[in-house]
């Protein structure tokens, strides 16, 4: 009837799927970048190494997707909103399933260049703790979505706050964080090398020795990045959810975000593991979950609906479901660490991550298959 509609909508489509694809590049420049940047800073300011490494570059990586709803929360409307909140739950979701399915999947992979094979030998202390607060800051969020006070709600938004303020103060006095490797040089400081070599200027240690000037100009160079990247996001995911896919936006949200933004830097945990760096790798992960199961889900808790429901077939059942699975993961490795200085882990516990992922997804499509739940479904 209209034989000019499907090209058109083909082509729309192969646009808006190139924009979803650049908002994914900034997000992960803007990540890389600002990760740098503030590495050096916390250099600068005289933070310690270790604390720099383990939670300012923690919080640089985790940035991305934690912008993505602050930009959907001021971007407004009810679409906004579910991508919010789906970005939110998403990343530790993410980090509780899949992220841990590869630290074991990588254990087997390289048992045989290992020194201890498949056995895993990390510090237990920091491990417990970063799951406990974990935990804790997780199964507060979920008990706010069935809280119908909003005084109570900014209440557990603030003890969120709070939790993460302790975790911080707990972990920078244990000694325990672990340590992070040398820091890269300043990516503006080689830039600029560059540029003053090239019109036979000493470039000097730009890169290796930043001045302060260029370290904060890097750094704010990429927030402008990330939140370029997290606006185009909102935007892109939105019309793929509604024009392309037919599904509610709050699973796109919740599926994409954290795959693009948090598991790249994941990645560097199956390094460690190869090079018996059981700590480092298994600390990467622990530590931003301590951070995506407080901070960020305050700003759900207080900004948007927090749609998370125990109603079979909407999307915020799903929400619900991807937080119960999370803590499940979650609680199953904090109890295994209780014993590891005794008896070291072995992989099974963290594959139990991927089959938890699996379950998931087996509801969303038949949620979307068999229930027939599209976009305008809530």
């Amino acid at each position: 009837m209209y034989p000019g509609l499907a090209p058109a909508l083909l082509s729309a489509t192969a646009d808006r799927s190139l924009l979803l694809l650049g908002a994914f590049a900034l997000l992960l420049l803007g990540a890389e970048v600002f990760t740098n940047g503030v590495e050096w800073l916390g250099h600068r300011l005289g933070v310690s190494e270790s604390a720099t490494g383990s939670i300012l570059a923690a919080v640089g990586t985790a940035l991305p997707e934690t912008l993505i709803p602050v930009i959907a929360i001021l971007h407004g409307g009810e679409e906004a909103a579910h991508v919010g909140v789906g970005a939110i739950l998403g990343a530790p979701f993410m980090l509780a399933t899949i992220a841990m399915f590869l630290v074991g999947a990588s254990v087997l992979h390289f048992r045989d260049r290992r020194t201890f094979g498949d056995e895993m030998h990390f510090n237990d202390a920091a491990t417990r703790r970063d799951l406990s607060f974990f935990l804790v800051g997780y199964v507060v969020a979920f008990a706010a979505a069935f809280v119908h006070s909003r005084p109570v709600e900014y209440a557990m938004g603030a003890l969120l706050l709070l939790l993460y303020l302790v975790y911080l103060v707990r972990s920078l006095r244990s000694g325990e964080l672990a340590e992070s490797e040398d820091i890269d040089a300043l990516h503006l400081g080689l830039l600029v090398e560059r540029a003053l070599a090239a019109v036979g200027y000493d470039p000097r240690e730009h890169g290796e020795n930043p001045r302060p000037a260029l370290v904060a100009g890097q750094t704010a160079f990429a927030l402008v990045i990330i939140v370029t990247g997290a606006h185009l996001f909102v935007s892109e995911v939105q019309w793929l959810s509604t024009h392309v896919l037919d599904v509610p936006i709050a699973i796109v949200a919740l599926l994409i975000a954290p795959l693009a933004t948090e598991l790249p830097e994941k990645f560097n945990s199956i390094l460690w593991i190869s090079r018996d760096k059981d700590t480092l790798a298994l600390g990467n992960i622990t530590g931003a979950m301590a951070f995506q199961g407080t901070l960020p889900v305050t700003l759900g808790i207080v900004f948007t609906d927090w749609d998370l429901s125990l109603a079979w077939g909407t999307s915020g059942f799903l929400n619900a479901l991807s937080v119960v699975l999370a803590v499940v993961s979650g609680g199953i490795l904090y109890l295994r660490a209780h014993s590891a200085a005794e008896r070291p882990m072995k992989p099974r516990p963290f594959l139990i991550g991927g089959l938890l992922y699996a379950v998931f997804i087996t509801v969303v499509v038949y949620f979307v298959l068999a229930l027939g739940v599209t976009a305008g479904g809530h």
